[in-house]
């Protein structure tokens, strides 16, 4: 990857994430991207980066691991810490920034050399809990799930969660982490009232290992520097170490069949995928539709897809699941900076049907049902 290309993707990350209508708390995070966007020497630092590991992603991580580790003054004072107050951003900042980043590039480079971009942002299960209950109903029956890239595997306790969502609660027995979405636009969404899941199972080719203390770090790391992000990332790592749910080890593609074949005879399939597909190449992206096609004659299956549009950055202009967008959406998208398309295709008794269902925002902020035509 270029410089200018890593200095597009943090812009377009800038951008996404922290747009100037976001909270104060979001300002850190959209000031991170714009230094490294700005930092010439960073970028021929991460040249020997892959492109499919997201180099100025990649980039913040590193940067913020090693903040947490070492305490640099003044610059970990803006760094937020779960359970409290997301620090003030001031013009003291970039400067601190600059100079770190300066200062620490070989140690910057090392820690990106030995590392993957592991984003597990909790607060897209709101947006794929109201997939789900959209293209099941409240009074579905029992469901498989299976998780795509699953990560730490938070999206497999998607029913575990609680959900406020424009003013009302939906909450399961003995919920402790509640993760709130807005709506925008005119049309609601469904109550998130999910059938029961009698199976989960997620893929991963990078298992995390919750109970390593490094591991966790990482993932903090990946973390947007957001206060509200970092709590919630605390108590998902909490649920999911108190509810261990199986993970396949392996390429999502190659693990796929085996899955889907040993899931319990009669159960309907919802698979879901947040911010999974986007990375893969077209050719890939085929073969996983075939996947699914293919299992859709034995049984319902469901593919619920949470990702920006691909090319991925602005110059995005189809979905991952070949759905028909609107062309003031794709105009939105390229004008105003990434986010996620919320789509859905069925396979089944050799009918198929694909509906885009939402836009949303890439840290689960917020949901903008959409109208069926």
């Amino acid at each position: 990857m270029t410089a200018a290309d890593i200095r597009r993707q943090a812009r377009e990350v800038a951008a996404g994430w922290s747009p100037p209508d976001a909270p104060e708390s979001w300002q850190l995070t959209a000031a991170l991207f714009r230094m490294i966007a700005d930092q010439d020497d960073l970028h021929k630092a991460l040249a020997a980066v892959p492109d499919d590991r997201l180099p100025a992603l990649l980039a913040s991580a590193a940067i913020g691991f090693l903040v947490r580790r070492d305490q640099p003054d003044p610059l970990a004072t803006y760094f937020p810490e779960p359970d409290r107050p997301q620090p003030v951003l001031d013009a003291g900042f970039a400067p601190a920034a600059r100079a770190f980043v300066s200062a620490h590039l070989p140690e910057i480079a090392a820690v990106c050399a030995r590392h993957r971009y592991q984003m597990n942002e909790v607060a897209r299960c709101a947006q794929v809990a109201l997939g789900i209950a959209a293209v099941t109903g409240p009074a579905a029956a029992p469901v498989a799930l299976v998780d795509l890239g699953t990560g730490a595997g938070f999206g497999l306790h998607v029913d575990r969660y609680a959900y406020q969502i424009n003013g009302t609660e939906t909450s399961p027995p003995g919920a402790s982490l509640t993760l709130s979405c807005a709506v925008r636009g005119s049309c609601q969404p469904p109550r998130p009232a999910l059938p029961p899941i009698a199976s989960k199972t997620g893929i991963e080719s990078d298992p995390v290992d919750l109970d390593d203390p490094a591991a966790r770090a990482w993932l903090t790391a990946c973390a947007p520097p957001e206060a509200t992000a970092l709590t919630r990332l605390a108590a998902a790592i909490e649920v999911a170490r108190a509810h261990p749910a199986p993970v396949a080890d392996g390429d999502v593609i190659e693990a796929l069949p085996g899955v889907l074949a040993r899931l319990p005879a009669g159960l309907p399939v919802v698979v879901t995928d947040s911010y999974l597909a986007v990375f893969l190449p077209p050719e890939r992206r085929a073969m996983l539709t075939s996947i699914l096609a293919a299992a859709g004659r034995d049984r319902p299956v469901t593919w619920l897809s949470l990702d920006p549009l691909v090319p991925l950055g602005l110059a995005g202009r189809h979905s991952v699941q070949d759905l028909p967008l609107p062309r003031w959406l794709v105009g939105d998208y390229q004008r105003y900076g990434v986010f996620a398309v919320l789509g859905v295709r069925t396979f089944g008794n050799q009918e198929e049907t694909a509906t885009v269902l939402a836009r949303a925002h890439p840290s689960g902020q917020w949901v903008e049902w959409l109208a069926p035509d």
